[in-house]
């Protein structure tokens, strides 16, 4: 009796056998009511009164309000015109070999597997460890706030340099960021930044003015610096340093971290027990002659 207690526990634990049980459920309250079998019956079509409730009440939560008589009787043609059409294809074998169909169903197939394969909940000691176990993944990268004045290259071109030195030259005596309102070249951008991450800077700026504005000096204005968008000189306000984030404030992202590569561990492990169901031949693309002919 215990070694078939024991060999029943080790079949609960099996991903598969959950897959198998979870997916025949699924399968059976996901099913449309009365969905007809074409190959049980191909000439006939039952639009039950539950499916026609469905198609009412999907028509009340769009428009806000009921269909009037006419509007069903038009959702239920639209619905027997369905499947007419989609028996008809598959008698046509429309849907073998198709791309996107194929697609389609990997996706939804998919969808209804992907939180069948794991459902554990992980303890505290787990997302701990895996928080260890990875530090530079919960990092927050140095937040600055600064403003600048462009010296479009654009539209000063070699300019631009003596440009942005001169006014530079002129801010010297600057003791705030606003001496500088009426400097420089109109600009989409923002003429400040408060609080934007080091990695926002890169994405807007580039990586090499983001890593010079890292490195000034706050309270003065500085540059000029390079971007994209041509020079700029830059009053640097406040700087705070990166660095990892406490576990406490990042748990939530650690637990769904976890749980993301534990569930595509076990549907990557379901896969390959299905994928053993088949004999998978993977034939060699022809060569020029052989899919042109010999010529003769």
């Amino acid at each position: 009796m215990a070694t078939a207690q024991t060999i029943f526990g080790r079949l609960l634990r099996e991903p598969l056998v959950h897959f198998t049980i979870l997916a025949g459920l699924l399968f059976g309250l996901l099913s449309e009511p009365n969905a007809s079998d074409p190959g049980t019956d191909a000439t006939r079509i039952v639009i039950s009164g539950a499916e026609v409730e469905r198609m009412a009440t999907a028509w009340e939560q769009r428009w806000q309000r009921r269909p009037s008589k006419d509007e069903l009787a038009g959702l239920v043609r639209e619905a027997v015109r369905e499947q007419v059409l989609y028996r008809e294809a598959l008698s046509l074998g429309l849907d073998r070999d198709d791309v996107v169909i194929r697609r389609h169903l990997r996706q939804k197939y998919e969808f209804v597997t992907q939180d069948l394969a794991y459902d554990t909940d992980p303890d505290e000691a787990t997302l701990r460890a895996y928080y260890d176990a990875q530090p530079d993944r919960y990092v927050q990268s140095a937040q600055v706030s600064f403003r600048h004045i462009l010296f479009s290259t654009d539209r000063r071109g070699a300019a631009a340099e003596a440009d942005a030195a001169q006014a530079l030259s002129d801010l010297q005596t600057a003791t705030n960021p606003d001496a500088a309102d009426l400097l420089g070249d109109a600009t989409s951008l923002p003429s400040g930044f408060d609080g934007i991450s080091a990695d926002e800077v890169e994405a807007v700026f580039g990586p090499d003015f983001a890593a010079a504005l890292l490195g000034l000096e706050p309270g003065r204005w500085s540059g000029p610096i390079p971007s994209g968008y041509g020079l700029h000189l830059v009053w640097l306000s406040e700087k705070r340093a990166g660095g990892p984030m406490a576990f406490d404030t990042v748990r939530q992202r650690v637990r769904d971290d976890w749980v993301y590569e534990q569930r595509a561990a076990a549907n990557d492990a379901i896969y390959l027990k299905l994928l053993d169901r088949y004999d998978v031949v993977v034939e060699p693309i022809p060569s020029a002659g052989q899919d042109k002919g010999d010529g003769s």
